[in-house]
């Protein structure tokens, strides 16, 4: 992450304690503040938006390493025996290194095309064809 985004969202971490005070105390003496509300506002705005925008690029790397058949084998199976491929979908889910299919088994993340053919030769997963095809 970089490091001027983690230093806005410690900033946000130290000063939401008091903001929330100041809000809480103007609906509870029912004296509103616009000018609290909009910088609370703009602030979460911006940092949202900065937020999103870091995502976007993050996942764009992911997407950028992955097969374009979306295919990846399973995690967890004996090396000896041959994988079942799961889809992980356009826009995988991740957790940790694992990506999950769309099945919900975790998979290994091969990237880039797979030149070797190992994704190729695992038999697919039954249950994410059929959801893919339906």
């Amino acid at each position: 992450m970089d490091h001027r985004l983690l230093e806005r969202l410690r900033d946000l971490h130290g000063s939401l304690g008091s903001d929330i005070t100041f809000v809480t105390r103007m609906v509870e003496e029912d004296t509103p503040r616009a000018d609290l509300l909009r910088d609370l506002g703009e602030r979460l705005t911006d940092l949202g938006a900065a937020l999103l925008r870091r995502s976007d690029d993050v996942d764009a790397d992911v997407l950028a390493k992955l097969p374009d058949d979306g295919w990846l084998p399973e995690a967890g199976v004996r090396h000896q025996a041959l994988a079942v491929a799961h889809h992980v979908g356009a826009r995988p889910l991740r957790c940790g290194r694992i990506y999950l299919g769309v099945c919900g088994a975790p998979c290994f993340p091969f990237y880039g095309r797979d030149p070797s053919g190992r994704t190729a030769r695992h038999e697919r997963c039954r249950t994410c064809q059929d959801r893919l095809f339906r």
